[in-house]
């Protein structure tokens, strides 16, 4: 692919893209119209963010409307079809609906929102489906695990390929701290479980047709969304039997203690978590912490599928991780 920007005051431009790896980047030359360039080596079919680095002030690609926001920063994106993507291809298949709500969060006193994936033939039908909630990273929100992790088109073509039962998915803010708040921020794992726990799950049950039982809830997550799930749904199984960690595991020394019960009581634990799903990528900078979030759990005896992958601490590896997680649910 070749990338172009119009910067003839610049003196160095650099292309940042989500394909390399570390802190790589391209250099691009300037023509004698000011119009800077480069070209890379061909790129596996996937989605994927870039931007470029103007005399060193980070910007996106002006003149590209496919855009990778987020909670803090935004760059722009770029679409290489193929087969290697067409897992989270939109494909000529059936398609559910993605829904924005506001809800009233007793932990905040807020009005907060979230997002809600509903599958193929939902609005035309009667009947109850279990249920998913799915927690993004630290530098994302509610919005990106349909707007670039194309949970919605992944889930459709899993369901449309016989692959996947239809469920429901809840995509919730795992930010209902104020970032700008040091304080409150270091309670950002406590309230986001008292959010999830007291009022999206009332809020969700109550206005979709979803199955209010343990054993019809998931909660998975990404990076923060990870820890998110560990602190959260280890300490809540009476919610939910079945957990999936991508690209996270524990960072101090605390988790054995914390979750002491659940490690301790290995049968009750493993007869009460029906699946406990664990991704993440060599290449991953929480590599180490993944890793020893499956031997501890191996030293104690506790039933879970560990998956190391190729690929580092992006969505390239995240929307594979949910194709192959969700077809694992609700069996």
């Amino acid at each position: 692919m070749t990338f172009r920007i119009a910067a003839p005051k610049a003196q160095a431009v650099t292309l940042r893209g989500e394909w390399m790896k570390g802190t790589e980047s391209l250099a691009l030359t300037k023509d004698s119209e000011g119009l800077w360039s480069v070209t890379t080596a061909p790129l596996p079919a996937d989605l994927y963010s870039y931007s470029f680095m103007v005399d060193g002030v980070k910007t996106i690609d002006t003149r590209n409307p496919l855009l990778k926001t987020g909670a803090r920063s935004s760059d722009s994106a770029v679409d290489v079809p193929g087969a290697a993507a067409a897992h989270h291809a939109l494909r000529a298949v059936p398609h559910g609906t993605v829904h924005i709500e506001l809800y009233s969060s007793g932990a905040t006193g807020t009005l907060r929102r979230l997002h809600v994936y509903t599958p193929p033939g939902y609005e035309a039908g009667r009947g109850r489906y279990p249920v998913l909630y799915l927690l993004h990273g630290s530098g994302d929100t509610d919005r990106e695990w349909t707007s670039y992790g194309r949970a919605n088109l992944i889930a459709d073509n899993l369901i449309a390929d016989g692959k996947l039962k239809p469920l429901v998915i809840v995509m919730t803010d795992g930010h209902p701290a104020d970032p700008n708040n040091p304080a409150l921020r270091a309670r950002n794992t406590e309230l986001f479980a008292k959010d999830l726990l007291e009022s999206v799950i009332p809020f969700v049950e109550k206005k979709y047709r979803i199955e209010a039982r343990r054993e019809r809830r998931a909660l998975a997550g990404l990076s923060m969304g990870g820890a998110q799930t560990l602190a959260t749904g280890l300490k809540a199984l009476d919610h939910f039997s079945a957990l999936g960690v991508f690209s996270m595991g524990p960072r101090g020394e605390t988790f054995e203690e914390e979750h002491r019960a659940v490690l301790a009581d290995a049968t009750g634990t493993n007869q009460r978590l029906r699946l406990f799903w664990i991704a993440c990528g060599k290449d991953d900078f929480l590599w180490e912490p993944a890793l020893r979030l499956h031997e501890t759990l191996d030293k104690r005896g506790i039933r879970h599928v560990w998956k190391p992958t190729e690929g580092a601490h992006n969505w390239l590896v995240w929307r594979r991780y949910l194709s192959e997680f969700l077809p694992l649910l609700f069996q």
